[in-house]
């Protein structure tokens, strides 16, 4: 089974006695042609949970350094695939934030705190696909995922043939698949776009 530690607002899996089976993606992150970092993506299943678990180190120079480490930790049901609690941490230097959504029985408790971006709500609807998956599954016929980094839903308008238009707000990101996997995404900056691809 897993068993889940917090330490200092984030969470550790460990898999003790039963069975665990995990998947890993590996991507880089470009911008301008330029890798400036890394991101890993693990999906650990067990007869108790479905764990995603995405970790993001990104370095570059903008009008002086900009450094980020983002980890999120995300925890479904495994037979209806709920979402039960997630838990963002992003450290910067720019200020450290941390986000946490977890659902109390018949609602979940949102408190959402990331730079420049901030959202308290209550959602009382079970959310049963969320961004994290997007790189385990390809959204066909989905409408719409809930993204954990801004505590609400996002849209999703298929584009062509394994691509996807995903939109909150003033954001918009393109996801990009090959028979069923994702190879790349997009994310539309008004400066640069941040290019992610799939490295395996």
């Amino acid at each position: 089974m897993l068993q889940f530690f917090f330490i200092t607002g984030l969470l550790i899996l460990t898999c003790t006695r039963s069975f665990c089976q995990t998947v890993n993606q590996k991507y880089e992150i470009d911008i301008a042609g330029f890798r400036v970092g890394t991101m890993t993506v693990a999906q650990i299943t067990s007869p108790g949970s479905v764990v995603y678990d995405q970790v993001s180190d990104v370095e570059f120079w903008f009008f002086g350094k900009i450094k980020v480490y983002y980890k999120t930790v995300s925890r479904h049901d495994p037979t209806s695939r709920q979402l039960l609690h997630s838990d963002i941490d992003a450290l910067s230097n720019h200020g450290n934030y941390q986000s946490d959504i977890i659902w109390k029985k018949d609602h979940y408790d949102i408190n959402v705190r990331q730079y420049k971006y901030e959202r308290k709500a209550i959602e009382p609807n079970p959310i049963d696909f969320t961004t994290m998956r997007l790189y385990f599954e390809e959204p066909v016929g989905r409408t719409r995922v809930f993204a954990e980094y801004f505590g609400d839903y996002a849209t999703i308008e298929p584009t062509k043939k394994g691509s996807y238009r995903i939109r909150i707000d003033d954001r918009e990101d393109e996801y990009f698949y090959v028979k069923g996997k994702l190879v790349k995404i997009i994310k539309k900056n008004p400066i640069k776009n941040f290019v992610i691809r799939s490295i395996e």
